[in-house]
């Protein structure tokens, strides 16, 4: 059995094992996994971290502790599950999907996701710990074992994050995220009054030699300069529900002009939270107009836009959500 949380738990946080964690500069997956650990410390159990691609190790390494709980945060993993219940049957287990397409299944046969997902939605042993109302929605309608679905939604550390009520540069939008297909950043390069963060890849046409791209930021630099700016953009096409980068501009008091990929958890009501329709991603004139209203809307609500986003989204809710889920599992 899980042991009370008055006791304290001991949980395996399961990673990629693709980079290291905490990350110093992009990785969303390895900030929220960090997140975790250090919020389950706050609470009085102990978030143990193993990160590693070799499955082999993951197996050995679960079996040097007594974990109360085993949660696997890579879907990949999946053909693994029975050989962790296996070494550690005495632990409860989940897994996570942070597939950005996983309500698109027209998109699963190019990332090779059709194993996968088949998978997840065949499973009746292993609680699938869904990190968005979208992706449980999703396994519900093609499925999935209801019993076995819980929501536990990715949050933001806003105690890490500066926050001015002032910023920096308010007539500016800050576009961070990894650069890639996904997230567009080519689409609005021309667009005066953006400044683009991320990792940067060769598989899009964005170009990094204009002024308008800053880089890689490091993950401490980001804490103290994400409030700088005036708001936030992501026109992804795909989303494993609202990214932690939204959250993340939201606790630092930024306001967010997204798609609707982005915004499956927002309150789409509030005035510094605009979404583009798809039909106006490539209307350059209309995103540009939009980012602008928002802006001036934003700079005059930001102690509104943190609060939000602290009462919404902050780790220490979350994860006490996170914990009750555990301690409730069959």
């Amino acid at each position: 059995d899980v042991c009370s949380s008055d006791l304290g738990m001991n949980i395996a946080l399961v990673g990629p094992g693709i980079m290291e964690i905490p990350p110093k500069g992009w990785g969303a997956v390895e900030s929220l996994i960090w997140d975790y650990a250090t919020e389950l410390g706050e609470l009085g159990h102990e978030g143990t971290i193993i990160n590693t691609p070799d499955r082999t190790q993951i197996i050995r390494d679960l079996t040097k502790e007594k974990y109360d709980f085993i949660h696997v945060h890579y879907d990949v993993f999946y053909d693994i599950m029975d050989y962790i219940h296996k070494a550690c049957p005495d632990a409860k287990l989940a897994i996570s999907s942070h597939y950005p397409y996983i309500d698109q299944p027209d998109r699963h046969p190019y990332d090779g996701y059709d194993k996968i997902y088949k998978w997840l939605i065949e499973n009746d042993k292993y609680y699938n710990f869904c990190i968005s109302y979208k992706d449980y929605e999703t396994y519900k309608r093609d499925g999935a074992n209801v019993d076995k679905l819980l929501v536990c939604p990715n949050g933001a550390q806003h105690r890490d994050y500066h926050f001015t009520e002032k910023p920096l540069k308010p007539s500016w939008t800050l576009y961070l995220g990894r650069i890639e297909p996904r997230k567009r950043q080519y689409l609005y390069q021309d667009i005066y009054g953006v400044e683009f963060v991320g990792k940067y890849t060769d598989t899009t046409s964005f170009d990094r030699n204009r002024d308008c791209y800053l880089g890689q930021w490091e993950h401490e630099y980001k804490l103290q300069h994400v409030t700088d700016y005036g708001n936030m953009m992501l026109l992804s096409d795909g989303e494993n529900g609202t990214p932690l980068v939204i959250k993340e501009a939201l606790v630092a008091g930024l306001g967010v002009v997204v798609s609707k990929y982005a915004a499956h958890d927002l309150d789409t009501s509030l005035p510094f939270v605009t979404v583009i329709p798809d039909d106006k991603w490539e209307d350059i004139e209309y995103v540009q107009m939009k980012l602008i209203e928002n802006r001036k809307i934003s700079v005059t609500m930001r102690k509104e836009i943190r609060q939000y986003g602290v009462d919404n989204f902050s780790w220490q809710k979350l994860v006490k959500t996170y914990v009750e889920n555990i301690e409730g599992m069959k």
